[in-house]
């Protein structure tokens, strides 16, 4: 069950190597400053312990940002490697999205602490994440995947909440049929998973802010009516 110091394993490519599929946010200090912005409203939230995963070598984090973070109670972990970049290209950030998520549950010190995690994708941030715990919470929930809030047939993959056991037998192997130039994505991938493995329900929909590296833009931010109280989801309990 999520505690009150939930972990969240924040997933980043600092520097990406060119030639990678639909990904316009390519300037390394727009990518730096975007998801650093992230990592501070995390913080800012309450959350206690973060990850930061990065797989392009880089540390997002500076010695001051770590001392600011800190100072508000934070336990904060930076891991990184080296991905294979010909790899990546060939199959697309979501496969690559699913080795840094290996890379991190094998190598971080904090992720070794806990049986579940939340996991969210570098320059995005969940505003009624408070809600959203209390949720899983109160529903005693061991793993959840939400609907994409546009397109029904995708399971959005930029923010979930699952058990390490649940991410290593299920979603990482799911990680590796991604090929983007085939248009088979991480978000079909996820989505055909999750209705194999789990049971499908409805939740509060997760309020997700910030920039997609995709489009180089913010992502849509609007109210949806009734599926913001009843998006459609996966869930083990």
């Amino acid at each position: 069950m999520v505690s009150s110091s939930a972990l969240v394993l924040i997933t980043t490519a600092s520097n990406p190597p060119e030639g990678v599929f639909a990904l316009r946010m390519t300037n390394v200090a727009t990518r730096k400053i975007t998801a650093k912005a992230a990592v501070f409203f995390w913080a800012a939230m309450g959350v206690q312990k973060i990850v930061i995963a990065d797989a392009t070598g880089q540390t997002l984090l500076d010695e001051s940002d770590v001392l600011l973070l800190t100072q508000m109670g934070l336990e904060v972990e930076q891991v990184h490697y080296l991905q294979d970049n010909d790899r990546v290209i060939e199959k697309g950030k979501g496969y690559g999205e699913g080795a840094l998520i290996k890379f991190a549950l094998e190598h971080s010190k904090l992720l070794q602490t806990v049986d579940h995690f939340f996991k969210c994708t570098g320059k995005v941030y969940c505003r009624n994440f408070l809600e959203i715990k209390s949720l899983i919470q109160k529903n005693k929930i061991q793993t959840i995947f939400w609907r994409d809030e546009l397109n029904p047939s995708l399971v959005d993959t930029r923010f979930f909440y699952a058990t390490k056991k649940f991410t290593s037998e299920y979603l990482l192997p799911a990680f590796e049929h991604v090929d983007d130039r085939h248009h088979i994505f991480s978000e079909h991938c996820a989505m055909k998973m999750a209705r194999e493995k789990l049971k499908q329900a409805a939740s509060i929909r997760p309020m997700l802010s910030g920039f997609s590296g995709t489009t180089n833009q913010p992502y849509f931010d609007s109210n949806l009516g009734l599926l913001d109280q009843k998006l459609p989801c996966w869930v083990s309990q």
